[in-house]
């Protein structure tokens, strides 16, 4: 199977451990589809494929509005992430490799580790946590892709940007509530 190829079916992306800087993103049989390198002080990541080389990279962009574009080695886009100004979910902006562009919808009222894609036609895919919400690992996500409209590399570095989205919007409300 490729990253690249259209996908439709489930990718289960495991939370970071403490101390390893690198998860694997696994097919319903547990075999290794990619990996997830994180570096987490600068909210940098990289996909690579399951030898280890690296397929695509996010550095995020902007200070007041944050950007999320993943890439390929060559500079070819993957996804870009926009989180919304007031909604960072449901006013986001999601733009695919072929310049298709993604709704996203928080599903949960309370939990930022829920989400629906909806395209052109209706659903497409949806998030789902795979662990509670105060585990050790609460970003522990499935990742149902319902039709074939993005390719696994695609889902990979959504589900990984809305992570860094959702890690964020959890730093800031703990610092907000320690002043």
């Amino acid at each position: 199977m490729t990253l690249f190829a259209p996908f439709s079916g489930t990718l289960y992306l495991p939370d970071k451990e403490f101390l390893n800087t690198s998860t694997p993103v696994l097919l319903p049989d547990g075999r290794p589809i990619a990996g997830i390198v994180w570096h987490t002080w600068t909210q940098r990541f990289e996909i690579t494929d399951p030898a280890g080389s690296i397929v695509a990279e996010c550095r995020p962009e902007g200070v007041f509005r944050r950007r999320y574009p993943v890439r390929t080695l060559d500079g070819r886009r993957v996804v870009q992430l926009s989180p919304g100004a007031w909604r960072p979910f449901n006013g986001a902006e999601l733009i695919l490799a072929a310049g298709g562009q993604l709704t996203v919808r928080q599903v949960s009222v309370w939990s930022d580790r829920k989400f629906e894609f909806y395209g052109q036609h209706g659903l497409v895919g949806r998030i789902m946590p795979t662990t509670g919400t105060f585990s050790f690992r609460p970003d522990s996500y499935a990742f149902e892709v319902l039709a074939p409209v993005m390719s696994a590399l695609e889902a990979v570095a959504i589900a990984q940007a809305l992570r860094l989205v959702a890690r964020g919007n959890r730093s800031s409300a703990a610092a907000a509530s320690s002043v």
